[in-house]
């Protein structure tokens, strides 16, 4: 006798009083894009040897949102996107300690992303004013980052700082919440100018100031998609009793914002594939894919692909190759007066 088989259940059934799947289809589906997108960045990179400071911090990054997007998907099955009448008061502790944890672990991720782009920054410029500048707002990152941390993590009274069923019992959880998100928007938004900075004075192509320019530029999706997730957090500054319903639409923006800062820190090694495409002579397979070097007539900076070895460079240009394959070294910005040595 045949058996019909069964469908079994959907994990988190969307429902009318039940909006954790979206929650959960949205933190996976981007975790997935994050990290399909740093698979894509090594598999350019393939003939890469060593790894660069801007991708440990890029891997250490994908580990942090990793154990944020867990903590997500567990608050889902807590009570995150029912009504808090629904919850049993231990569902609802353990639902605030996952979203305490998750906002930890985001702070973090933003900070080792915009970390990670800084340093990838600093390999193709690291002298004069915008050096400084990218220090400069290394540091404010990093201070950022702490006190970020410092802040949220006791946001609520001890002795549990991650509980509050409404903003009477934690009057700091929503400020708090708007500290950080403004400070993602503003240190994003500067690591959007300096690349601007950075090509403004370049001796080369229009066409190549303005790639460079885009593919940094990428990075401020981030506070775009920020700006809504602060909008749909003002449940905080009221006196809601459903903040496991209320929070779902900003944790959606949350958990895309989240996967978007590691995403767009993979963007820029694109660069050689687009050049590629485009018939010029920059490489294909990356470390970071310019430098800017002096270029030598007192008229400002040029920006050329740097080879690890001199001497394989001459070679295949004595060969009749006009193009330079293979690993690049660290891009450095050199200003010489006198002959190439």
């Amino acid at each position: 006798m045949d058996q019909v088989s069964q469908a079994a259940p959907p994990f988190h059934p969307l429902t009318e009083s039940n909006h954790a799947a979206l929650v959960v289809i949205t933190a996976v589906i981007f975790f997935i894009y994050a990290i399909l997108g740093i698979i894509g960045k090594l598999i350019i990179r393939l003939n890469i040897t060593s790894m660069k400071d801007f991708d440990v911090g890029l891997l250490i990054a994908a580990l942090l949102y990793l154990i944020q997007t867990a903590c997500v998907v567990a608050a889902c099955n807590h009570g995150l996107g029912e009504h808090r009448d629904a919850l049993s008061d231990e569902n609802f502790g353990r639902f605030s300690k996952l979203m305490y944890a998750s906002r930890i672990f985001g702070i973090l991720v933003h900070a080792t992303t915009k970390v990670s782009l800084g340093l990838l920054i600093r390999q193709i410029d690291r002298q004069g004013g915008l050096n400084t500048a990218n220090m400069i707002l290394g540091g404010v990152i990093i201070a950022w980052a702490i006190s970020g941390l410092f802040t949220t993590a006791f946001q609520c009274p001890i002795p549990e700082p991650w509980f509050a069923e409404n903003a009477a019992q934690c009057p700091n959880k929503g400020p708090v919440f708007l500290y950080n998100g403004i400070m993602i928007i503003l240190t994003d938004i500067a690591l959007c100018v300096l690349p601007v900075a950075m090509m403004w004075d370049v001796q080369t192509s229009m066409r190549r100031k303005m790639i460079v320019m885009a593919l940094f530029g990428t990075r401020l999706i981030v506070p775009i998609i920020t700006i809504p997730e602060l909008v749909h957090a003002r449940y905080m500054f009221n006196n809601s009793d459903d903040v496991t319903w209320q929070a779902v639409s900003m944790m959606i923006w949350g958990q895309i914002a989240l996967g978007l800062s590691v995403i767009t820190v993979c963007i820029p090694s694109l660069k050689g594939v687009i050049d590629s495409l485009l018939g010029s002579t920059a490489v294909a397979a990356l470390n970071t894919p310019y430098e800017l070097k002096d270029s030598g007539n007192g008229t400002g900076l040029e920006m050329t692909a740097l080879s690890d070895s001199r001497t394989k460079q001459t070679s295949k240009q004595g060969s009749g190759l006009g193009s330079t394959v293979g690993e690049l070294a660290p891009p450095r910005l050199s200003r010489t007066t006198g002959a190439r040595r």
